[in-house]
């Protein structure tokens, strides 16, 4: 959410149980013409999923591809993105916003020594357009025009033409948010099963990382990629990074108690007090509003396709009794924040911080229901409608606490008015699938918000011919649809705050998930470790920066 290659069944269990030592294998290749030191273990809750950036669905498998790539435009965000040179050195619109030009960088190779070229940008976006692929990201190109996704110039400029101007944030993101796909590899292959082709477990690397191994469930090792030919500065600094996979939350917090890994994304808040107090050495970080978690209805389900009985369920929930008792530390410290949609608190001036969240209220949901249908009619404690009883399975991925106690709540909390919840945990990539296969009940599930604002793959309605993969819920409002767009077409960020604020108002109205709140997550990393970015935009930001000190380093070359 692929099997590089098998190791022997000795080492894999070593590795499975926490044994592993990085000393004890010799790095695949040499290292970067910079000097490196150390490895940098990283307990991963989940493995990898298809590393075809286009078809890729998750975050897991995003934090990879960032550092096996080269990124056209690098970030830095402050209340929105801030755009910096990269692949591209440099770009420009048109004086109607329409066009967008860029030169590219001349220099930087694949693995295999093939140049990457405009052709490549231009590949990788043809790739996206086509309805065989079925790329989830197909709403990148709706607003360019057909021989202009992009146009190639020559190798080193392309432009990208639009069918109007929009938001240059968003324009930006359709144009550069994607890992390349080489042409030279992939463009004789079948569009069709793509997904199955072989650089879906074997890419090639054209940034500061390669991937060295990929045992799968086990380990994701990355080292420095000796055939990176970009920025000097930009050459990775350590010798290794080892994604150890630990689905269960409990076995990742007490190798990095341990010192087992080094580091770990998603502490869970009653952790953060006890780390504070028995490992100093851990050094904690907050990310800022990037992560949500929420309850997805599937509206396809006639027991959840009424309004009233959505609202009913959000009115029985006690989102801010979780907040106090599951994500604020012993001295009062909140780590979130009540949700009210998918567009984070951290867009300043863009998400609506009018909307005032719907309260705890448990007579309210019973008036709701009731007014849905749903009663005791043989008084058996649970409601029911025309024979069917209001019982249902509310699934979400294993290897999240927070979550499973999310599961209990809600559980215990829906059962006081007369609603029968049944839990299940799912492998996560298995939970997903079945997401966008809408085939679930309800689910517990969070987004890592996208920086920019492309509400359209979560929200727009079905058509006969587009499929929205991320519409998880089948969530439809041809108001909401207008709405979008609107705001996709307006390209005065200021002019598109309201149509953005009305949209999102109108969403949570419908109450088409339970948005349980943002949070400030918190990663917890050895203090060894300097140069680190763990930020809003990643929990690896600029990873090929990260650096041990000589007098500090754990795992000896």
């Amino acid at each position: 959410m692929f099997a590089r290659s098998l190791s022997l069944l000795s080492a894999v269990a070593l590795i499975s149980c926490g044994g592993a030592d990085p000393t004890t294998e010799k790095p695949e290749g040499p290292a970067s013409a910079q000097e490196t030191r150390d490895t940098l273990v990283v307990g991963y809750m989940a493995d990898m999923g298809n590393l075809i950036s286009i078809v890729n669905d998750s975050a897991s498998t995003t934090n990879i591809l960032s550092n096996l790539s080269y990124p056209l435009i690098k970030s830095d965000f402050d209340c929105s993105l801030k755009k910096l040179p990269g692949l591209a050195t440099d770009w420009k619109w048109s004086d109607d916003g329409k066009t967008l030009s860029m030169t590219l960088r001349d220099d930087l190779t694949y693995q295999d020594g093939t140049k990457v070229t405009a052709d490549d940008v231009a590949f990788t976006w043809e790739l996206i357009s086509d309805p065989e692929v079925a790329s989830p990201r197909i709403s990148y190109v709706e607003r360019m025009t057909k021989d202009g996704r992009p146009k190639v110039i020559d190798d080193t400029h392309l432009e990208w033409h639009f069918t109007e101007a929009y938001d240059r944030d968003s324009q930006m993101s359709h144009a550069s948010s994607m890992p390349l796909l080489p042409r030279a590899k992939l463009g004789t292959a079948d569009r069709k099963t793509l997904r199955g082709h072989q650089m879906s477990k074997e890419p090639l690397a054209y940034g500061p990382w390669k991937l060295a191994k990929w045992e799968p469930n086990t380990r994701i090792v990355l080292e420095p990629n000796d055939k990176f030919t970009g920025p000097a500065e930009d050459r990775a600094h350590l010798n290794r990074v080892i994604f150890k996979i630990l689905p269960e939350y409990t076995t990742r917090l007490i190798e990095l108690q341990g010192g087992k890994i080094d580091m770990m994304e998603d502490i869970n808040v009653p952790d953060v007090d006890k780390l504070r107090k028995e490992n100093p050495e851990i050094k904690l970080v907050r990310r800022g509003w990037r992560n949500n978690d929420y309850i997805a209805w599937n509206m396809t389900k006639p027991m959840f396709a009424d309004k009233r009985v959505r609202t009913a369920l959000a009115h029985a929930v006690d989102v801010n009794g979780m907040i106090e008792k599951m994500l604020t530390s012993e001295t009062g410290e909140a780590f979130a924040r009540p949700g009210v949609g998918t567009i984070t608190p951290a867009l300043c001036g863009v998400h609506n911080d009018d909307i005032v969240p719907l309260s705890h209220n448990l007579e309210k949901a019973k008036e709701l229901l009731a007014e849905a249908g749903w009663v005791d009619t043989d008084a058996d404690g649970i409601l029911d409608k025309d024979g069917e009883r209001f019982e249902f399975l509310l699934s979400t991925n294993n290897g999240n606490k927070r979550r499973a106690d999310i599961q209990i709540r809600v559980q215990a909390q829906l059962a006081k008015i007369g609603v029968k919840v049944n839990l299940e945990k799912q492998e996560m990539n298995t939970f997903y699938e079945n997401l966008r296969k809408k085939d679930y009940d309800a689910g517990v599930a969070g987004w890592s918000s996208s920086l920019f604002i492309d509400p359209e793959s979560i929200w727009h309605c079905d058509t006969d011919t587009r499929k929205y993969e991320f519409n998880f819920v089948g969530y439809c409002n041809p108001e909401v649809d207008k709405l979008i767009e609107k705001g996709l077409t307006t390209a005065d960020p200021k002019e598109a705050a309201p149509i953005w604020k009305e949209m999102q108002a109108k969403i949570y109205e419908d109450q088409p998930y339970l948005f349980l709140w943002w949070m400030d997550e918190i990663v917890g990393i050895h203090e060894r470790f300097e140069s680190v970015e763990i930020d809003v935009l990643s929990p690896f930001h600029n990873l090929h920066a990260w650096e041990v000190p000589p007098e500090k380093v754990k795992y000896k070359r």
